[in-house]
């Protein structure tokens, strides 16, 4: 069985950008099964974030999957993006002309089915969170999985968001994982500061010029060449494969 790390963090905090290097390198790293990242906002949809340069014929959608009578992991792997070069590495999300009104809300035992057919079969499912805790794959990836992790970005709003949610995410119940993400290099940004106020921080995830590039370039399923980001990324996923053999 498979294990579900879900990403929380604020709107344009870089919570998309660090879990989708996450689940890159772990895939790198590992390729001993196949990873899923699944990114279910549909307040921007993932798929016209991530692949804005694909042709519509290879984008498909997870409303597809949720949609259908009985969820199988056929039909999941039939409506999942892919990467080239990156065989079992399949991303599952929602189209750029989509929203909350396209597709009905998921019933509980939809919700139940999607994530059991999932981590059966991968090794991790990656879920990228929406911030809106009433979107209902996401709370529910949110309130069951293995592993949750915070990404915190360095500025004030950083700090607002976790002291509002900090107390939302179950922490009691799971082993939640706070990372500190510098999201601009020509500002101070309060970073010491914001370490201290949180707590407990597994790294902190430096400015990376190619990151933001890669985020330009509409190119964040690429594999990073950033050695001083991808280090302290590193620290993050051996405290996730930690928690996973305990």
């Amino acid at each position: 069985m498979g294990k579900l790390i879900a990403f929380v963090g604020p709107p344009g905090g870089g919570k998309t950008a660090v879990a989708m290097k996450a689940a890159i390198e772990t895939y790198c790293n590992t390729k001993s099964n196949r990873i899923f990242f699944l990114s279910p906002d549909l307040t921007v949809p993932s798929l016209g974030l991530l692949f804005p340069n694909y042709a519509p014929e290879d984008l498909n959608t997870l409303g597809m999957v949720i949609d259908n009578t009985d969820i199988s992991i056929d039909n999941i792997l039939k409506n999942v993006v892919t990467v080239k070069s990156m065989n079992d590495f399949g991303v599952l999300g929602f189209k750029s002309d989509e929203n909350k009104y396209s597709f009905p809300d998921p019933t509980p035992e939809k919700l139940i089915d999607l994530f059991s057919v999932l981590k059966r079969n991968s090794e991790y499912v990656f879920a990228d969170c929406s911030d809106d805790y009433d979107e209902k794959i996401s709370r529910y990836a949110i309130q069951t999985a293995d592993v949750l992790v915070r990404v915190i970005p360095s500025d004030l709003k950083g700090m607002t968001w976790y002291s509002a949610n900090k107390h939302l995410h179950g922490a009691e119940e799971k082993p939640v994982l706070n990372v500190v993400n510098v999201t601009d290099k020509d500002l101070y940004l309060p970073t010491d500061e914001i370490c201290s106020s949180v707590g407990e921080v597994v790294t902190v995830l430096p400015y990376s010029r190619p990151l933001k590039q890669q985020m330009l370039d509409a190119r964040l399923y690429e594999r990073l060449k950033d050695g001083g980001f991808n280090r302290k990324l590193k620290l993050l996923l051996d405290r996730i494969m930690m928690e996973d053999r305990k």
